[in-house]
């Protein structure tokens, strides 16, 4: 291990969107998003033995369209969430995990969709801005019951340089 070798938390999405008949019809690709300071302060927590929970299991759809800044705890205007789906370590590679959800065509279909937000934590519920906001994107469409989606979360924890 080299002196002064630091640890980063890379949170990558990406969203997958399918006509009725399963086609894809857009990917937007893996991208960046920023880790929330009450993300990074869970981690702190988790590793400090004060919390337990860090899991993520909500995914949140809202329509506020102003930039992310670190201190945001909930989404702007949360219209819509959901439990995850999916949920897996990489076997292949250590400090991989992989969350999805899964956004059916009769779903999340009655706002404009224009902030996506991830929660984790025991406070995590079915209930509008619980739990811990570890995460939020800006991503624009108007989602319709001619098309699902799949929104696709890889967070990484690696070594530094």
């Amino acid at each position: 291990m080299k002196i002064g070798e630091k640890t980063g938390w890379l949170g990558e999405w990406e969203i997958i969107i399918r006509d009725r008949c399963g086609n894809v019809i857009e990917r937007t690709g893996l991208r960046p998003n920023l880790i929330m300071d009450a993300g990074l302060n869970m981690f702190a927590d988790l590793l400090a033995g004060t919390i337990t929970d860090g899991e993520i299991k909500y995914v949140a759809l809202g329509s506020g369209s102003a930039p992310s800044t670190l201190d945001m705890a909930k989404l702007a205007d949360e219209k819509w969430r959901k439990l995850v789906t999916y949920q897996q370590k990489d076997p292949a590679t250590p400090g991989v995990l992989y969350t999805e959800l899964f956004v059916s065509d009769d779903e999340a279909n009655d706002f404009h969709c224009q902030e996506i937000g991830w929660f984790a934590g025991s406070g995590a519920t079915g209930t509008k801005d619980s739990g811990i906001m570890i995460a939020r994107v800006l991503y624009n469409r108007q989602k319709t019951n001619l098309e699902s989606w799949t929104i696709r979360r890889t967070d990484t924890i690696r070594r530094g340089s």
